[in-house]
């Protein structure tokens, strides 16, 4: 795979959203702030020390679940869609 344009993400990205992406539709739809309260308190839990990584936002880690549930994604399925987009997005430049 030759490198990528600098706005080849971009240009994808803006593709996607006029093909109509399900994932900007379920995002206008759900209030995902509704549910921090609730997770938030399911997960307090104070940190012992501020050493490793910090914990990623629950708010995320519950769309990810979400996500996983509608589209019956595997542990590994959803690890690999993550990382695939994740890895779009660094080759681009964008961290």
């Amino acid at each position: 795979m030759g490198q990528i344009g600098l706005f080849d993400v971009e240009n994808r990205l803006s593709e996607i959203s006029e093909m109509g992406d399900s994932l900007e539709k379920l995002d206008k739809a759900i209030n995902w702030n509704r549910f921090k309260p609730v997770i938030d308190k399911a997960f307090r839990k104070k940190r012992k020390s501020n050493a490793g990584r910090p914990p990623y936002e629950y708010i995320l880690m519950f769309k990810i679940l979400v996500l996983q549930s509608m589209y019956n994604l595997s542990d590994e399925q959803t690890q690999f869609q993550i990382l695939d987009r994740h890895r779009e997005y660094r080759q681009a430049g964008f961290h």
